[in-house]
């Protein structure tokens, strides 16, 4: 299944659930009845990704009589809407020549999340943003100290993601990677019965039509099966944790800029960069250095 989440114009604020089948969106909202009612305090992880097997099953009752409206005519929003944390591979490709292999993980703030139809909103537009194209893994059950045979079946599905991060001076990597729609996934959740690989996946990646990067998984040091493994020995994975598969192709983009990451087996993902409406200017760049 190809699993997202929309809203419509008419009402921004109300979350839907849909099937995306290319150009079409199938409103299976009325799917999310299965979930369970909950109480402060709440468990950590995506509810609908701790419950998918319920709900994909009440998603295959609906499909044929749902409703099928135009993606260009919905929002598409994350698919996971409600992560507990992002887990970000850092050094983790073969050309990088990291001397232990993967140097580790970073991690982004889960506010940075935002979906295709988000876009990407610069805050600091004075100071360089760039892109990272990378393979999204959706945890789909908690895990901890997971075996890396059998880490992928600990797996709910994949996406496309884009780990924008403002290029450090000063600043901590986490912090760089944690601005307001610096996490962007989509523009579906690709459940892993449909995937009998990842490591087989690759991408292509534009920004306005110009290729920055055409690469295969195959490449990571540390295989999606691997990050699971490897994360799990220092901490416990949730369902709809996202861990990221770390990136190769990394330059700056500006306000008005389209990039596009086309992974072969997932989706492609499209998506807009603007300034932010509560863009400034860095706190300590050069005009506040002056000042003081």
């Amino acid at each position: 299944m190809r699993i997202c989440r929309f809203v419509l114009p008419e009402t921004p604020d109300q979350p839907r659930l849909g099937l995306l089948e290319g150009d079409a969106v199938r409103d299976v909202t009325a799917a999310t009845d299965v979930l369970p009612d909950l109480r402060w305090p709440l468990p950590f992880g995506d509810q609908l990704i701790a419950n998918l097997p319920a709900i994909r099953a009440r998603i295959a009752e609906l499909a044929a009589g749902a409703p099928v409206l135009s993606r260009r005519a919905v929002r598409l929003l994350s698919p996971v809407a409600n992560p507990a944390k992002f887990v970000c591979g850092a050094g983790n490709w073969k050309h990088h020549g990291a001397p232990l292999g993967m140097m580790g993980f970073m991690g982004k703030a889960v506010t940075a999340l935002a979906g295709e139809g988000d876009g990407v909103a610069l805050r600091w537009p004075d100071r360089a943003t760039v892109h990272e194209p990378e393979l999204a893994i959706v945890i789909g059950r908690v895990c901890s100290n997971v075996p890396i045979e059998t880490a992928l079946a600990h797996v709910a599905g994949y996406c496309c993601a884009l780990d924008m991060t403002l290029k450090p001076e000063r600043e901590d990597w986490a912090f760089c990677k944690s601005f307001d729609t610096y996490g962007v996934l989509g523009p579906c959740l690709v459940t892993a019965d449909e995937v009998a690989d990842p490591s087989a996946l690759g991408y292509r990646f534009w920004v306005n039509d110009e290729l920055r990067g055409e690469r295969s998984f195959a490449d990571l040091t540390g295989s999606p099966a691997g990050l699971i493994a490897f994360a799990s020995t220092a901490m416990t994975l949730y369902p709809g944790d996202v861990i990221l598969s770390g990136a190769a192709d990394v330059a700056p983009v500006a306000a008005g800029d389209v990039m596009r990451l086309e992974i072969p087996g997932i989706e492609t993902l499209v998506t807009r960069v603007s300034v932010s409406p509560e863009a400034r200017s860095a706190p300590w760049g050069a005009a506040a250095a002056g000042a003081g």
